[in-house]
């Protein structure tokens, strides 16, 4: 079964342009991931996911999505989002599920 890994920055676009580089990976290594990239208003919704990554300007947000998700929650270093640097971002989400 797939691992489900959402990305989330202020209003989603930013992390929309690195998940498609991570989604790349997953296609061309035949991994079995989902990725989604969602806005800040979209957390307190999310469902069956299993790692939350946040853009850097979210790091304040941490601790509480931690809490209220109850699933493994990473903050996206500054270097990785401005650079779409989407394999360290994988290797990230990755590391966050143990594998």
């Amino acid at each position: 079964m797939a691992k489900t890994i959402i990305l989330s920055c202020i209003g989603g676009l930013t992390t929309s342009m690195l998940m498609e580089r991570m989604h790349e990976l997953i296609l061309k290594d035949k991994l079995d991931y989902s990725v989604y990239s969602v806005g800040i208003t979209g957390i307190d919704t999310l469902k069956n996911v299993d790692v939350l990554l946040l853009g850097p300007q979210l790091a304040y947000l941490e601790e509480k999505a931690r809490t209220k998700l109850n699933i493994p929650v990473g903050v996206i270093s500054d270097e990785d989002f401005e650079k779409m640097q989407g394999e360290n971002v994988l290797n990230q989400a990755r590391k966050l599920l143990g594998e």
